[in-house]
């Protein structure tokens, strides 16, 4: 497991984050699910798959986050399994994966009613094989997918998105699946969060483009005052290099994202410098006579020292003519 993949499912793991990033995407920020309520269930999916001639083939998966949680909405009580699966590379067969995990979970279910039910005499004997009566119900399972790669996602988001050609008389029949993603990096827009993962994901989504991630920093004062654990993802996946922390334990990401930019503006500058020798040794004395004066004019006499040694005698004499009070 990659240092990303652990990084993303410890943060993710967090009750409170966990409930804020369900209650933001399917209750618009409202407060529905209470993260007290959140009851860890065991990422371990196995269940035996009876097959013919009396064998039977056992499955085993292990899911990134699953858990119980406790929905109050409108005075009355609902259960729901609400389950996390991090990606940070693109997976093409994601379709399958979630179906799989999420059939894994209600059999799961199934399994542990029909046990119950076997054990306290409560099936007839018509249920009795089954062990899952008429009265039995299951508790929703609902999977996120969340891609924190910089790629846009390109991979298919249905199982009919996986099929080849299908005859137009067969596709009735064919069960779909869709898989719910959120794509940090292909979003317009972030449902209400009331945690650090707004910050998060809104830094990431700029990853590609560092003139609108210095804008968003500059702009929302937030930044200035990011936890370690938030701060390091920020760090992990937009390749940040991250300043000495506060007193608090907190680090300006705003300071980050600048320091960020110089460098990048640093390295430009030397690319831009031997780029420069390059093109005017190859395009004559005017273009070179120009780097130099900038150069000197930039307080960069060491370069400036270096064209001089390096071009013919007439003209090092005219940078020496011109500039040689300048250059110490």
């Amino acid at each position: 497991m990659s240092s990303k993949d652990i990084a993303t499912k410890k943060y993710m793991r967090n009750p409170v984050i966990f409930a804020d990033f369900f209650n933001g995407i399917i209750y618009g920020g409202k407060q529905v699910i209470d993260w007290t309520t959140l009851e860890e269930i065991d990422t371990s999916m196995l269940s035996i798959i009876p097959a013919g001639n009396r064998k039977s083939k056992s499955i085993q998966k292990f899911r990134d986050i699953i858990k119980k949680s406790i929905i109050m909405k409108n005075d009355k009580l609902f259960y729901a399994i609400l389950g996390i699966e991090n990606q940070s590379d693109i997976h093409y067969a994601m379709p399958v994966r979630d179906m799989l995990y999420d059939a894994l979970a209600y059999l799961r279910q199934v399994e542990e009613i029909s046990d119950y039910n076997r054990s306290e005499g409560y099936c007839s004997a018509e249920d009795y094989l089954s062990g899952f009566t008429r009265e039995d119900k299951l508790i929703p399972v609902v999977t996120i997918t969340l891609y924190w790669g910089a790629r846009p996602w390109d991979a298919p988001t249905s199982l009919r998105g996986m099929l080849v050609d299908v005859d137009d008389s067969i596709k009735p029949f064919i069960n779909d699946y869709n898989i719910n993603l959120f794509s940090i990096i292909d979003r317009d827009d972030f449902p209400v969060f009331r945690t650090e993962l707004r910050e998060l994901f809104l830094l990431l989504n700029t990853r590609n483009d560092k003139s609108k991630m210095q804008n968003l920093v500059e702009s929302d004062s937030a930044f200035m005052h990011v936890k370690k654990d938030t701060a390091e993802l920020m760090s992990e996946f937009a390749s940040i290099k991250l300043p000495r922390r506060s007193k608090k334990g907190e680090y300006n990401m705003c300071k980050a994202v600048m320091d960020l930019k110089q460098e990048g503006r640093e390295e430009g500058i030397e690319i831009g410098i031997e780029q420069g020798i390059e093109q005017g040794i190859e395009q004559g004395e005017e273009n070179i006579l120009n780097l130099y004066s900038w150069l000197i004019e930039n307080g960069r006499d060491t370069e400036a020292r270096d064209i001089m040694i390096k071009e013919n005698s007439s003209l090092r004499k005219k940078l020496y003519d011109e500039y040689a009070n300048t250059v110490k």
